[in-house]
């Protein structure tokens, strides 16, 4: 590969392994999104600097040297900190063929690399070509370590980093592929806990949290949006193109999710030291899974067992008062869920908070809704759109005395404009 020539001859006068630091330091100082702080006309600079190193050390060392990757990774970060993400790509595409050339075909040191091309792509609008590098990404560290390896974990968690932040972004029938994929993902950080963790790791309460959060997703996106006649799994190994002909029913999602969310429970009990707190509301989270699937008879007998549970504790009435007295809104997704059905909706102007008094049924839905403020009248319009609102979301319900009660509460709720 031949770039432009700029300072070379200065550069090839350096001593190599002069050279060999200055262009570390480079890599160094301009990685990690620190080029979004430099002026313009620096970055063109960093850019020139970099592309005027790599012709020196492609006429010294070849063309496929070892080192040239690294300077191919920095010249890529600063081409994306000046938006031009098909150089960019380019460029990394390129570093990463040097990592193949050099260490393998299934060298683990592409990953960065392949990252990198995902990130341009997701910024160019090919969220499919993105998909394909995370694919890989999998691949590769599952060719290297093994699936059900420990060292698969890490790997596993950053891939459903990516996904849970692309899902927002993409439309609903793009967004239940990446969602599939993020199941996969899910499945496999389940298989190895199940082989590698003991459930007594102070990690492995929240992993499980996250498998759960996985099922949430997924389950809740064919509810509102429906699913794909034919879909596909693309985080595999060997299966990446092999069309899911599994029926995805509720029942299954609600079954893995509800595997997870016994396992928090479980490790909770195992962790030291103990902390009652976090059993009791794992346990009522539990109960909140078999509500929102339709289990009314084990979410009752679970909420009763995170209520016996409460009365172990030191301040059983303030941990009663948080847990079932102020109707928490049940979201598995860590807000990841309402997001994306903001995407999907017309954005609306704001024009204040109200407060909304509302009635939530022994199943956790909201109905009879009553503006506080006296002063505060809303439209027939506004009430539907705010009726509309409320009950997309699940509340958990007042429980007391082993069974759940109807309960009054007031929320805060973002009004929108007239005719939004």
């Amino acid at each position: 590969m031949h770039l432009s020539l700029g300072r070379s001859d200065w550069i090839k006068g350096l001593d190599k392994r002069i050279l060999r630091k200055v262009l570390w330091g480079f890599l160094v100082i301009f990685s990690a999104n620190s080029y979004s702080q430099l002026p313009d006309d620096k970055t063109e600079q960093t850019i020139s600097d970099y592309l005027t190193a790599i012709d020196a050390l492609e006429a010294d060392q070849g063309a496929y040297s070892a080192e040239l990757s690294d300077l191919f990774m920095g010249l890529g970060n600063a081409y994306v900190s000046k938006k031009e993400y098909n150089d960019a790509n380019l460029v990394f595409q390129r570093g990463m063929q040097i990592q193949r050339i050099n260490f393998g075909l299934n060298s683990l040191s592409q990953t960065a690399y392949l990252l990198s091309i995902a990130e341009t792509e997701k910024y160019l609008g090919d969220l499919d070509q993105a998909q394909k590098a995370l694919d890989q990404i999998y691949s590769l560290s599952a060719k290297n370590y093994g699936r059900s390896n420990a060292r698969m974990l890490p790997v596993i968690e950053s891939l459903m980093d990516w996904h849970e932040e692309l899902y927002p972004l993409r439309k609903p029938k793009e967004g239940l592929s990446t969602l599939i994929s993020l199941e996969g993902l899910a499945n496999e950080m389940f298989n190895v806990l199940e082989v590698n963790k003991s459930l007594a790791e102070s990690s492995t309460p929240e992993r499980y949290k996250r498998i759960g959060k996985a099922q949430f997703l997924i389950a809740n996106h064919i509810k509102h949006y429906g699913e794909l006649q034919t879909t596909k799994f693309s985080v595999a190994t060997e299966s990446s193109s092999s069309t899911r002909t599994e029926p995805r029913t509720s029942y299954k999602h609600f079954r893995r999710g509800r595997a997870a969310l016994q396992k928090v429970v479980a490790s909770l009990m195992q962790q030291q030291p103990l902390n009652i707190y976090d059993q009791a509301d794992a346990i009522a989270n539990l109960g909140d899974w078999y509500l929102i699937f339709g289990q009314i008879t084990s979410a009752t007998k679970t909420y009763k067992i995170a209520e016996e549970t409460m009365a172990t504790t030191e301040r059983p009435d303030e941990l009663r008062l948080q847990t079932f007295e102020s109707a928490q809104l049940i979201d598995f997704s860590d807000g990841i869920d309402q997001r994306f059905m903001l995407k999907t909706a017309p954005a609306a102007e704001l024009v204040g908070t109200i407060d909304v008094s509302m009635e939530i049924s022994q199943s956790g839905f909201a109905s009879d809704f009553k503006v506080v403020d006296e002063n505060t009248t809303l439209t027939k319009s506004d009430m539907k759109v705010l009726q509309k609102y409320f009950r997309k979301m699940r509340f958990r319900p007042f429980f007391s005395n082993g069974k759940t009660q109807i309960m009054r509460v007031n929320k805060r709720y973002d009004l929108p404009s007239i005719g939004a």
